[in-house]
C-alpha cells in the first residue's frame, strides 16, 4: 500500500515534469520567432518598428484583445471575484484562465497599457518607475484625489491576479502570471502611494513574440467608451475583421446586458464611436445582428 507521502511526491514530480515540458515549448516558440529564450526581453529593442520610439501608440497582446479579460460591464455592478475561471475568447484554440478581481476596460485596461509603455525600455523582469500623477495624466484623467485613488486601485487589481493563457497553435501555456508581477511604492504622509517601482513578468514575452499584438493610437483609444474600446481591440487585432456576431461581442465585453434591444443600441453607439475615431472606415450593426467593419 502506498504512503500518502509517496503519492504526493509522485504528483509533485509529475507537475514538475509538465512544467518543464511547458517551458521547453515556450522556448521553442520564442526561438521560432527569432527571440533567444535565454536573453533579456526588452520590448522596444525586440520590436523597433512597431514599439520602439512610437510614443503615440500603446500595445496589447492579441490573445488578451480578443478575450473578456477586460470587461465592459455596467460600472454600477459590483466587480466579481473569479477563481480559475475560463474567460470567453473569440478563438476556440485559445483559453484564458483567470483568478482575481474582475478587470474592466473602463480603467484597468488603459492603466495596464500605459504601465507597459513606461516599461518598454527596460527588460521584462527588471524594475521601472513612475509617479501616480504622471499615470493619471497619461491615461487622460483629471489630476485630483479621486482619480489618483482610482489609479492606485487599478494597480492593486493588476497585481492581485493570476492569468494563464493557453494557445494550442503557438506557445502552449504562457505560464501563470500577474499582469503586474510586483511593485513597491513610496507613500505620502497619509500612507497613499505617490511613486511606484514596478516589475513585469518575463513570461509575457510569449504573448508578444511574432508581432502578435495590437497597437492602438493612444489619444484616440483612451478616449473611447469601454464598449467601443473593446470593439477597437477586436477590430485592430485583425488585419481583415470578420463579421462579429452581436452575442459573441457581448461575450468579449463580459456584458450582463441580456436585453437584446438595449444591447443593440449600445453596440450601434460603439460602432459610431470607432467610425468617428477613424479606427474603421465603416462600422455598423447589420440587420442579421452582425457587426460589420470595412476599411476599403
Amino acid at each position: 500500500m502506498k504512503k500518502a507521502s509517496d503519492i504526493t511526491d509522485g504528483v509533485l514530480a509529475n507537475d514538475k515534469g509538465t512544467g518543464q515540458i511547458d517551458k521547453m515549448q515556450r522556448s521553442a516558440y520564442l526561438n521560432s520567432k527569432g527571440i533567444k529564450p535565454s536573453a533579456q526581453f526588452q520590448l522596444d529593442l525586440i520590436f523597433p518598428d512597431t514599439i520602439g520610439d512610437r510614443e503615440g501608440l500603446r500595445h496589447i497582446p492579441n490573445d488578451y484583445a480578443r478575450s473578456s479579460i477586460f470587461t465592459a460591464r455596467n460600472k454600477r455592478e459590483p466587480r466579481r471575484t473569479l477563481m480559475h475561471e475560463k474567460l470567453f475568447h473569440y478563438n476556440e484554440h485559445v483559453s484564458i484562465l483567470y483568478t482575481g478581481i474582475e478587470l474592466r476596460a473602463e480603467d484597468d485596461e488603459i492603466v495596464w497599457l500605459q504601465i507597459l509603455s513606461y516599461g518598454k525600455r527596460v527588460a521584462l523582469g527588471e524594475p521601472f518607475e513612475f509617479s501616480i500623477k504622471d499615470l493619471v495624466a497619461d491615461v487622460g484623467w483629471h489630476k485630483n484625489g479621486r482619480y489618483y485613488d482610482k489609479a492606485r486601485e487599478c494597480i492593486s487589481r493588476l497585481k492581485a491576479n493570476e492569468v494563464l493563457a493557453i494557445n494550442k497553435k503557438a506557445y502552449g501555456k504562457s505560464g501563470a502570471l500577474s499582469l503586474i508581477q510586483n511593485y513597491t511604492a513610496i507613500n505620502d504622509e497619509n500612507g497613499k502611494p505617490t511613486h511606484y517601482r514596478v516589475w513585469i513578468d518575463p513570461n509575457l514575452i510569449v504573448l508578444f513574440a511574432g508581432n502578435t499584438f495590437t497597437s492602438h493610437a493612444w489619444e484616440t483609444y483612451r478616449d473611447l467608451s469601454p464598449v467601443a474600446r473593446r470593439l477597437a481591440d477586436y477590430i485592430e487585432s485583425h488585419k481583415h475583421p470578420f463579421p462579429l456576431a452581436l452575442a459573441k461581442f457581448r461575450d468579449i465585453c463580459g456584458s450582463n446586458d441580456t436585453n437584446p434591444s438595449s444591447w443593440r443600441q449600445t453596440v450601434k453607439k460603439a460602432c459610431a464611436e470607432v467610425q468617428a475615431a477613424q479606427i474603421a472606415k465603416i462600422a455598423f450593426l447589420s440587420d442579421d445582428d452582425n457587426i460589420r467593419v470595412g476599411n476599403d
